[in-house]
């Protein structure tokens, strides 16, 4: 697969939180500038963007000061981000030159992103030519690997899925409905409530886990307008960003594990099992 030449990549840095219990007496503004593994989650996005195969320009969604001064080695531009992950996202859209039809969204809380993370992710959107793609997790490969992980999943037929924390959009095709695509994002602790925007043959089937992964998709492709799958990934770490102190004690053990395999930017497979 032949990556585009000009991709872009987008950093989600979110809302502030100054009275999160992550960033309590830190006298930081953004969670995404938090230390985990000796730098701030931020940074750690930005190598593995860097060590990926594509060529990428990198833009962060903030309007934090903090954020804009950050010095890393790492060139990126600042864009206004907005209220809420959507609107962020659309803001992002609107915000970016108009070359390069190719945009990757990925959250900046997310230490534990790796390269081969995000090369297997952007491929498969590719090569499924989507309007936008979304990276999910299938809960038996988190529990193999990091049986202490508490996840939220939505459960279809063939499996529970967590959220990957990347997206893929195709700007040429990408269409969608914002209200839709705000309340999914405003329910995703709760993604059940979700089904309730579906006809009611729908609906039945969804709450009693008729539909595989790939049926869900399919019907949020009709309610989002645009053509919309998942990428499942084999890889429990892509749904493991950091909300909350436990999430942050894991990803520190995760981290110091690999630092003394050597493997900075390895990840687990579903065949792994921490002990």
């Amino acid at each position: 697969m032949i990556f585009p030449e000009k991709l872009h990549v987008v950093i989600l840095t979110g809302s502030r939180q100054v009275h999160g219990p992550l960033l309590a007496g830190t006298g930081l503004q953004s969670k995404p500038l938090l230390p985990v593994g000796g730098q701030p989650m931020l940074t750690s996005v930005f190598k593995a963007v860097a060590a990926s195969d594509f060529a990428a320009r990198l833009w962060v969604s903030t309007q934090d000061p903090q954020v804009r001064a950050l010095s890393t080695e790492y060139g990126f531009e600042a864009i206004p981000n907005a209220s809420g992950a959507v609107r962020s996202l659309l803001t992002a859209l609107h915000s970016l030159p108009e070359e390069g039809e190719w945009v990757l969204f990925v959250s900046g809380d997310h230490p534990l992103l790796t390269p081969e993370m995000l090369n297997y992710f952007v491929r498969e959107g590719l090569r499924k030519d989507l309007a936008l793609a979304v990276a999910v997790v299938e809960r038996s490969v988190v529990q193999a690997a990091y049986p202490e992980s508490q996840r939220t999943y939505f459960h279809a037929r063939d499996g529970a899925f967590s959220g990957g924390n990347l997206f893929l959009i195709n700007r040429r095709k990408f269409q969608a409905n914002v209200a839709v695509m705000e309340t999914i994002d405003a329910n995703r602790k709760k993604p059940w409530k979700n089904a309730f925007m579906l006809n009611p043959v729908s609906l039945l089937k969804i709450l009693f886990r008729q539909f595989t992964m790939a049926q869900v998709a399919q019907e949020a492709s009709r309610l989002l307008r645009c053509q919309t799958d998942v990428v499942v990934m084999p890889f429990a770490e892509c749904c493991m960003d950091v909300d909350k102190p436990s999430d942050k004690a894991l990803a520190e053990v995760i981290l110091k594990r690999r630092g003394s395999q050597g493997q900075n930017h390895s990840a687990s497979t579903p065949e792994t099992v921490v002990p």
